[in-house]
């Protein structure tokens, strides 16, 4: 048995509203200094929190929509392939973003002379960025908008049942599962683990080698992230890739329906993961309550204690009149 939609509804409404104000001040955060902005390392979360934030606003809204109306939001093909592209896109490259991230934070760490030079930063670094962009978008656009698909546009399927044809071919369909949500799920948890495993070995074994707490948020800061994707979108992934290998729809088709709801927790729960792992937010955040707490302490005395004053005043300048 299905999670019937207006269920679905509130499952994805309740948390679209603070994630989408957390990853605001993230970005925020993230592009307003200046450090920040030119570390090397946050330019791939600054670019996923982006993307996120195109997905939140557009591809997730319109998915809500869809499970409370049970319907379109616009009953255009326009809108539908709108909808297609901008869902399938983004979400792909969120996952190959989570990947490269991975990857990355080893070249960052162990292997920094890769980026020396600006030539080196072009290839090695802004240009598979790029790539986890355009790499989507255009496989996207040649399915979604070149080959040809005789699917009919059907208003009360999520998506008006477009993502049937990258499903046509039973190769490009497993291809799409494993290629764009499998791997990326393995790559980025083994990757962020390893890498976590390999500065504990470099800073109990080989001393003097890294300066720990200058790598530790490096090694610790996709790790949330990528377990995500290990318990919301390997297993409905798995499912998509087996229907493809021939397994009948109907094997674990309701439990399949239900899980791509909670794939898209992948994308609302970054922002909270990226902003565990900044620890300068966290200090930001307990000077702000500590002020706030000191404030109220001492606010409400003060009035009190001038009132006190004056009448002491007071009661002097009486006495010696008298």
């Amino acid at each position: 048995m299905t999670i019937p939609g207006y269920i679905r509804f509130w499952i994805l409404l309740a948390p679209l509203i603070p994630s989408v104000l957390v990853t605001i001040f993230v970005l925020y955060h993230l592009l307003k200094n200046r450090g920040y902005r030119t570390a090397l390392n946050n330019h791939v979360i600054i670019l996923l929190l982006s993307v996120g934030l195109v997905e939140e606003l557009t591809g997730i809204v319109w998915n809500i929509y869809f499970f409370r109306n049970g319907t379109s939001l616009s009953l255009t093909s326009a809108f539908c392939y709108a909808w297609i592209y901008i869902d399938s896109s983004a979400t792909v490259s969120i996952h190959i973003l989570i990947t490269w991230a991975s990857i990355e934070r080893h070249i960052l760490i162990f292997h920094s002379s890769y980026f020396s030079t600006r030539t080196k930063r072009l290839l090695f670094h802004y240009l598979p960025m790029i790539l986890c962009i355009l790499y989507p978008m255009i496989f996207y656009f040649v399915f979604f908008f070149i080959v040809p698909c005789d699917k009919p546009l059907r208003y009360t399927i999520r998506q008006c049942n477009l993502y049937a044809c990258v499903s046509l071919s039973p190769m490009v369909a497993l291809y799409d599962s494993l290629a764009h949500y499998i791997l990326p799920a393995f790559i980025s948890v083994a990757f962020s683990v390893g890498l976590f495993v390999r500065v504990l070995y470099q800073k109990y074994h080989i001393h003097h080698r890294i300066d720990w707490k200058k790598y530790k948020k490096l090694a610790l800061q996709l790790l949330p992230i990528s377990c995500l994707y290990i318990f919301l979108q390997l297993p409905p992934m798995s499912l998509y890739a087996a229907y493809s290998a021939g397994l009948p729809r109907t094997v674990g088709g309701d439990y399949f329906d239900d899980s791509l709801v909670f794939s898209f927790y992948i994308i609302l729960l970054t922002p909270f993961a990226g902003a565990m792992s900044l620890p300068e937010l966290r200090t930001k955040r307990r000077n702000i309550l500590l002020f706030w707490r000191k404030r109220r302490a001492v606010d409400p005395m003060q009035p009190a204690a001038v009132t006190r004053a004056k009448v002491g005043r007071t009661d002097g300048r009486a006495t010696t009149n008298v």
